[in-house]
């Protein structure tokens, strides 16, 4: 349901949309299952529509349950020259990092162990937060920081690509600990999905729920979300910082762009050893035979895999270098104030903000690859030197797209509709 500003109405509130920057008052509280929606770019701002926080700690306390048998227990296993060889999550990170490639495999750790397993404590730490009176501040700006680096699911489908290139070498058998890996993912995907951390500052933090003045200057909080009247700001720390959750509110924008720029042009650079030098290699008595992002694709396409060599390109090659497409031609847009359609802009936005993620794809696979054709002078699988460089540029490209604000593409927007006018 969106709400349209009703000053006659003495139940509402006035909040500042954090997508385009409007200032909306909307009915407080809202009517059971209906949500309120900025006008202008019908970003949600409310909602009343969602998992109770005790859901949600259930489904946390089950993903942990599960995640010592997802990542510590055989997924996959081959009969390789007569050897059975297990491939497990752990296993695969482990081999990489004894083998020398301890910062590739750190940043799989990351994103395959580390997130998940600290997302679903976090979300626990709230539910335990709330059952002792607590105001967990901090826990929940960590959650809202590590929520687009959980990647279960990415493993999930990384899982199936190694099954098909695995195929080449040996014959396939599933082990039984992969349902766990399966349900753990699909816990975790619909954890992120249902919860919703800005009703939980909300839930914990209710003071913002006061009415403000429509004649007041009314400032947003990007980091949790919280509109107030500039009159609240709190300079105690020497900078104008949010009064609910610290964070400073008063960052030029000059210093916003360029934070998006330098880690931009950073992973543009790092992409381009990512896609020249090789990213695996296999030793087959004694040959080395070596492939780059490219020449994997192809051969999935030799083996008639079309569509994983379909996954693998779109993941590995298409999306890196498409969102490094979309995001230069975004800063150009608000450094040259070109007057493109608002709504093709923000959907390019929101196109990179989702698949972004998607392309640490190819490095999972091959720690699952080092984890099953390892047989010593016979047969042996390397990491390539150009996969440290391509996770490097997944990571930089993420934090530039998590960088840039929405709000500076609809400044462009104000400034055309005041000219027009």
């Amino acid at each position: 349901m969106m709400m349209t500003p009703n000053f006659s109405n003495a139940r509402y509130k006035i909040t500042r949309c954090g997508e385009c920057d409007e200032i909306v008052s909307i009915a407080y509280p809202l009517p059971q299952n209906e949500h309120a929606e900025c006008p202008r770019c019908h970003h949600t701002l409310s909602t009343t529509n969602r998992w109770s926080l005790h859901r949600c700690a259930m489904i946390a306390l089950s993903i942990l349950i599960l995640m010592p048998f997802a990542l510590g227990f055989p997924l996959l296993s081959i009969d390789l020259l007569g050897v059975k060889v297990d491939a497990s999550a752990w296993e695969g990170i482990w081999k990489m990092a004894t083998a020398g490639y301890e910062y590739t495999a750190f940043l799989v750790f990351i994103c395959a162990v580390l997130m998940p397993i600290s997302f679903a404590v976090l979300v626990l730490m709230l539910w335990i937060s709330k059952l002792l009176r607590l105001r967990p501040r901090n826990v929940l700006l960590f959650l809202s920081y590590i929520k687009p680096w959980v990647m279960f699911d990415v493993y999930l489908v990384a899982l199936g690509v190694s099954m098909f290139k695995v195929r080449e070498y040996a014959a396939l058998e599933i082990d039984v600990y992969l349902i766990a890996f399966v349900f753990t993912a699909l816990l975790t995907t619909l954890l992120f999905i249902k919860i919703n951390l800005h009703e939980l500052w909300n839930d914990f933090y209710p003071e913002q729920k006061h009415v403000h003045s429509h004649n007041e200057k009314i400032e947003l909080c990007s980091a949790c979300d919280y509109s107030f009247p500039s009159s609240e700001i709190d300079r105690h720390h020497g900078y104008s910082a949010c009064p609910r959750c610290d964070s400073r509110i008063d960052l030029p924008a000059s210093i916003k762009l360029q934070r998006v720029w330098a880690t931009l042009i950073a992973g543009i650079i790092m992409l381009f050893p990512a896609n020249l030098l090789p990213i695996s290699g296999v030793y087959l008595t004694g040959a080395l035979s070596e492939d780059t992002l490219m020449s994997g694709v192809i051969s999935f396409v030799e083996m008639k895999s079309y569509f994983v060599a379909f996954v693998v390109f779109f993941a590995s090659i298409f999306v890196p270098i498409s969102k490094i497409l979309i995001m230069l031609y975004l800063l150009c847009a608000v450094h040259f104030k070109w007057r493109h359609s608002i709504k093709w802009q923000m959907r390019l936005l929101h196109i990179v903000h989702f698949v972004g993620r998607w392309s640490m794809l190819d490095l999972f696979v091959l720690a699952l690859m080092m984890s099953l054709v390892t047989r010593g002078q016979i047969i042996n699988f390397t990491v390539g030197p150009a996969a440290f460089y391509f996770g490097a540029a997944v990571f930089l490209t993420m934090i530039s797209t998590s960088q840039f604000d929405s709000r500076f593409i609809w400044k462009i927007y104000e400034r055309t509709t005041k000219t027009t006018e």
